[in-house]
This record gives C-alpha cells, sequence and structure tokens, in this order.
C-alpha cells in the first residue's frame, strides 16, 4: 500500500479521471430514479426527492469519519507510516458499518415527524412516510460504500472502485425499470421498487469494496487496533471528522430547509419540489467532476503535508483549483443553450420543467464559484484543516442563502427563482472567503505531523521545567 511521492499534475489527473467516472456512474443511478419516479408522477418525483435529502442528511457522520480517514490515511502513507494508515481504515469501516445500524434502528417508523417538521406537503407526506421506512433498510450498507470508497481514495487505488461503479449502474436501470414500471416481466411495484432499487446497489457495492480491500490486504482483522492504540490514533481522526461532520451537518440541514422553503412557496409548492429534485440530480453531472478533483487533491495534499512538503502542496492546491474552475465553466458555458432540452428528458410536467429551468439558470452560472469552493474545501480536507470548511460552508449556508432565499422565495417573488438566486449569491461570498482562507489563514498547521510534534515540545517543555523546578528545591534544601 506503499505510495510513490509523485505530486505532479498529471498524477492528479490519474486519481481524478477514474474517480470522476465512478461519481458519474453513482450519479447516473441515482438519476436513474429520479428519471422513473418522474415517469411514474410528480408527487413521487417531489416525495422521492425529499426523502433523498433526508438520507444525505443522515450520511452527515458517516462523511465526517471519512474526512478524517481522507486526512489521516493520506497523511500516514505520505510518510511512510503504512501500518498506521491501516489501522485508521479498519476503524473507519467498522465504525461507519455500526453507525448505519444505530441511525437506520433509530429512523424506522419516526419518519412522519421528521418529515412533518420539513413541512413536507400533505400531498406527499403518506407516500414520502413510506419511502423513508423502506429506506432505512438502506442506511448500513450506504454508510460502508461511502466509507469504503473514500479508503480507496485515500491509498490512490481508485480503478477498482470504478468497475464496481460501473457493474452497479448496470443492474440499477434494470431493477428501477422493472420494478418501478413493470418492465422486463416485473410486477409494477412503483415508489417501493425504486427504494429496493436502492437498497440492491447499495449492498452490492459495499460487500464488493469490502471484498476488494481484503484481498488487497488493507482490511484484515490483524489491523483492527487494540485499545491503547485507539487512545492515541483516535484523537487526531476525531479532530478532523468533528469539525468536518459539524460543516456536513450545517451544509445539509441548510439544503433541507432549502427543500422546506421551495415546498412551502405560497403556489407550486409540489411541482417546484419535483424541478429542485430533477435539478439537483442534472447539476450534479456538471458538478462532479469538481467533487472528483476535491477528492484527488485532498490525498495529495495530505501526502505533500505527510512528507513535509507545505511549499508543494500550497502551489498545488491554488494551480489545481483554477485549472478544474476554467474546464468546468467552459463545460457549463457549453451546456447553456440546451437547458430546455435537458429539462423535458426529466419531467413530463410543463410546471417542473419550468422549475428545473429556472433552477438550471442560476446554477449553471453559480459554476464558476461552486467549484472553486468546492476545490478549496478538499484542500482543506487533506489538510485536516476541516474547521475552515465549518466556519465558511455553515456561515454562508444559514446566514446567506437560507435568509435571502426566504426573502427572495417568499416575499419578494414569491416563486422557487428566488430560492435559485439566493444559491448563487451565497456560492459567491463562499469562494471569495476560501480564496482569503487558502491565501492567508494557517491551514497547513493541523496536520498529524505537526500536532504530534507540538505535543512532544510541550511534554519535553513541561519535564524541563519539572527538572528546574526540582534542582532549585534541591538547592534551596542544600541552603
Amino acid at each position: 500500500m506503499s505510495i510513490h511521492q509523485d505530486f505532479r499534475l498529471k498524477s492528479i489527473w490519474n486519481l481524478v479521471w477514474p474517480q470522476m467516472l465512478t461519481m458519474y456512474s453513482v450519479v447516473l443511478t441515482g438519476l436513474t430514479a429520479v428519471w422513473t419516479a418522474g415517469q411514474i408522477n410528480a408527487d413521487t418525483q417531489g416525495a422521492l426527492g425529499m426523502v433523498n435529502q433526508c438520507g444525505f442528511f443522515l450520511m452527515v457522520v458517516v462523511m465526517a469519519i471519512s474526512s478524517g480517514a481522507t486526512a489521516a490515511v493520506s497523511q500516514s502513507l505520505g510518510a511512510g507510516k503504512e501500518q498506521r494508515a491501516k489501522r485508521y481504515i479498519s476503524v473507519t469501516i467498522v465504525g461507519s458499518f455500526f453507525l448505519g445500524v444505530l441511525l437506520a434502528a433509530l429512523g424506522y417508523g419516526h419518519g412522519r415527524p421528521v418529515l412533518s417538521i420539513l413541512m413536507v406537503p400533505d400531498a406527499i407526506l403518506p407516500l414520502a412516510e413510506k419511502m423513508w421506512d423502506l429506506s432505512m433498510l438502506a442506511l448500513p450498507a450506504q454508510h460502508v460504500y461511502a466509507a469504503t470508497g473514500v479508503i480507496f481514495r485515500a491509498t490512490r487505488l481508485v480503478i477498482p472502485p470504478l468497475w464496481i461503479a460501473l457493474f452497479i449502474n448496470i443492474i440499477n436501470p434494470f431493477l428501477c425499470l422493472g420494478l418501478g414500471l413493470g418492465y422486463f416481466g416485473f410486477p409494477t411495484m412503483g415508489f417501493a421498487g425504486l427504494i429496493i432499487s436502492n437498497i440492491a446497489a447499495q449492498s452490492i457495492g459495499a460487500f464488493l469494496h469490502c471484498l476488494l480491500l481484503v484481498r488487497h490486504g488493507s482490511l484484515t482483522i490483524r489491523h483492527l487496533p487494540p485499545i491503547r492504540w485507539l487512545h492515541v490514533g483516535l484523537p487526531y481522526l476525531l479532530k478532523v471528522a468533528v469539525p468536518a461532520g459539524l460543516a456536513s451537518l450545517v451544509w445539509q440541514s441548510g439544503y433541507l430547509l432549502l427543500f422546506v422553503l421551495v415546498a412551502s412557496l405560497p403556489k407550486d409548492g409540489v411541482t417546484a419540489l419535483a424541478g429542485l429534485t430533477a435539478g439537483l440530480r442534472i447539476e450534479s453531472l456538471l458538478f462532479l467532476p469538481g467533487m472528483a478533483v476535491n477528492s484527488s487533491i485532498a490525498v495529495i495534499v495530505g501526502n505533500c503535508l505527510g512528507a513535509q512538503r507545505e511549499d508543494e502542496a500550497r502551489r498545488l492546491s491554488l494551480l489545481v483549483t483554477l485549472i478544474t474552475t476554467m474546464a468546468l465553466s467552459g463545460l457549463a458555458l457549453a451546456i447553456w443553450p440546451f437547458r430546455e432540452d435537458i429539462a423535458a428528458l426529466f419531467a413530463n410536467d410543463l410546471e417542473t420543467r419550468s422549475h428545473i429551468v429556472s433552477y438550471l439558470t442560476y446554477n449553471l452560472i453559480s459554476t464558476p464559484f461552486s467549484i472553486a469552493s468546492t476545490v478549496m474545501g478538499g484542500v482543506m480536507v487533506g489538510a485536516g484543516a476541516t474547521q475552515f470548511n465549518l466556519a465558511v460552508y455553515g456561515g454562508c449556508a444559514w446566514f446567506i442563502r437560507l435568509p435571502v432565499g426566504w426573502l427572495l422565495g417568499h416575499k419578494l417573488w414569491g416563486t422557487a427563482s428566488g430560492i435559485f438566486c439566493a444559491m448563487l449569491i451565497s456560492q459567491v461570498v463562499q469562494t471569495i472567503l476560501m480564496i482569503l482562507v487558502i491565501k492567508y489563514a494557517p491551514w497547513t498547521k493541523y496536520t498529524l505531523q505537526k500536532i504530534k510534534r507540538a505535543r512532544q515540545t510541550e511534554t519535553e517543555s513541561n519535564e524541563k521545567k519539572e527538572k528546574s523546578s526540582a534542582e532549585r528545591t534541591s538547592q534551596s534544601t542544600t541552603i
């Protein structure tokens, strides 16, 4: 599992393209469900969007742990500490599974109060509640699938998960169309077929990921750390994971409230909700290359800082952010004329289509800002400085996006376009703040090596003080 200290742009690209294809495969899996739901009716599409967003919210803890694992594993490998990296891998995967089981047990049967708090329209509340209960069954596998995917990236093993994602992307549409719409001789199960398809996809992915990690030697029983190691190793994982978890919690809760703002609009709440659901999925096709770069730069920065090459980490952070932003902004420009055609693929209802076009209009304009801030967020994860992500992402979501969305969407414009415009405004501010963090904040001091060195220095200083105090006491006694 040792890695070569290769930090060239070509090396970064070799990490990016497999992850990009993997993420596209995962998103296509979700798009298939959204498209199938749209063929059933707008109510099913809107309810699925709300339940999916709740599912993302429940992934907050495992993604927090994964952020800690990215920093700990990549920095450990950069420093040549392979045994330590494998112990962090074992802790991450086992912990993710048990968290998934716990959340599934707590969530099952409690969908109605949660969805009611989120102001899901009464017309789709019973449907959303049934989707919620079924989706809880997927949580343990979903947690493991996500966590093991992060481990593959942190260890630079990016080709195996690509093949698995492509395999799942063949199975899932078959199941969605079969169980959801009754194709291929299957019984027509409607929304239940879509959820069952997702459970099958997540379970197969989690099993195959774990199997590959075992065969690679990265996941074995002997690498489960002893209790005494946990006392030493867990604090850094938690030091990165807690701010990352809070950032994800704040961000995902902000997105949930965004759904609430849309669902509670004075008019067209259900169709606007369906439009937001489809719009998010379509936007993700453009956004995912940025997420692939986010994951890759996190690993590269972690390796650089683990190898004590701070200047290289800073140079690559700025260069990769610039290149990625320019490339994906060009792609957004190419997509711009086809917004209405794309919307027509995902909704039969004309009102829903108009909301999809509105969403895409504002979010394609925001592409340079959303991509740049996403890549810079990956830099913070690799450095273990996730408290900056918490401050910037959380602050922009709660103090800009939601208040401005409420003001424009509910008071001034009275349409979903006001909420979508607020998303653009918050992305602009978020990007400006992340640039300031990259340029001026001391984000490189949060690495595992520097924290350990600081602790050693503090311990040595305390020992010297104790020794000096003892000598003075001895001299005083002698006198």
